[in-house]
């Protein structure tokens, strides 16, 4: 895989290729950004294009180098995964040892921690030291999605490069492109969190049968008849029923949307939903004002989400608030 083969955060690719071909690519590097967008992927390319004996700038992904760091066996790339989500002071030590040494069989050694936060104190100030100083052959880049995680003084000696989750109507379009019809690919789109990994990974019969209790929930919400539903499924909040919250408001966001769109009086082609087109239309019990106000407090809590460390608070502020504007 190429730099042009991985979709999305064309800025970060870009400076890498630039840093390339000037010869100036910073030894240590702290690729920061959501889950999926493509951190480990561009990682793994920067170490083929630093080892591909074709190109300078790019993996040509023909020669032996790029085909076995692409298979995961060439001796000078390595990619350190964190252990019971504990990054070890035995891991840290030997990328030291090995980081001094000249490379075996390419020409840069390069080591990937994956989801580096997870260094714990002893290994983190290991790491720190070889990060000050860098051997002239090797390049360490820190995967993470919580950088703010790593100690600052690991994050100011690493080049930050940051990476976006991709928008949405850029995911649909991959999608569909990639064979997925287009009702599919704009529920897989809105589900996927602006990852292509994830958006992939979801099962369609499985959205489907979450999208019919979301339905469900999203009625009762704005009807006021059994809206403690949505507190029985959301109002304690365990931390393996996040990524569920996150869809759930995903789908609620969707059915204000299109919601809004039939009240107006908008192209029936362009709902997010149109299997639910029917639904819909039976349920178009709210004025555009108060729709609009729904909508804005669901992509409010959508935002909240990931910087708010109280999910069951931000839930129930949330029944409060739709409540609200269900009885003005």
């Amino acid at each position: 895989m190429a730099f042009k083969d991985i979709e999305g955060n064309e800025r970060a690719k870009r400076i890498l290729k630039l840093a390339l071909e000037r010869e100036r690519l910073p030894n240590s590097l702290l690729f920061a950004g959501p889950e999926g967008v493509g951190k480990r992927r561009t990682a793994l390319t920067l170490a083929k294009a630093l080892n591909c004996r074709q190109l300078t700038a790019d993996s040509c992904d023909a020669c032996e180098a790029c085909r076995a760091i692409e298979d995961g066996r060439f001796p000078d790339v390595m990619e350190i995964v964190a252990p019971a989500k504990e990054i070890t002071i035995e891991q840290v030590r030997l990328l030291k040892q090995m980081a001094a040494l000249r490379p075996l069989a390419g020409k840069r050694r390069v080591f990937i921690l994956v989801d580096a936060e997870n260094v714990n104190p002893a290994s983190a100030n290991s790491l720190l030291k070889v990060l000050e100083e860098p051997p002239p052959r090797s390049h360490i880049i820190l995967l993470t999605a919580s950088p703010f995680l790593l100690l600052p003084t690991i994050r100011s000696r690493c080049r930050t490069l940051s990476f976006a989750a991709m928008a949405s109507e850029e995911l649909e379009r991959i999608l569909r492109d990639r064979g997925f019809r287009e009702d599919q690919a704009r529920i897989l789109a809105l589900l996927g969190g602006g990852s292509l990994r994830r958006a992939l990974e979801l099962d369609w019969d499985e959205i489907q049968e979450r999208k019919e209790r979301a339905w469900i929930l999203f009625e009762a919400l704005l009807s006021g008849d059994g809206a403690s539903l949505f507190l029985d499924a959301f109002g304690t909040l365990p931390k393996s029923a996040l990524e569920e919250f996150r869809e759930t408001l995903e789908l609620f966001s969707s059915f204000a949307r299109d919601l809004l769109l039939l009240g107006l009086g908008g192209d029936a082609r362009l709902l997010l939903n149109p299997d639910l087109e029917d639904r819909l239309r039976a349920s178009g019990r709210f004025s555009a004002p108060r729709l609009l106000a729904v909508l804005a407090e669901f992509d409010l809590a959508l935002a909240e989400l990931p910087r708010n460390l109280n999910k069951s608070l931000l839930a129930a502020a949330l029944f409060s608030n739709i409540g609200e504007i269900r009885n003005v």
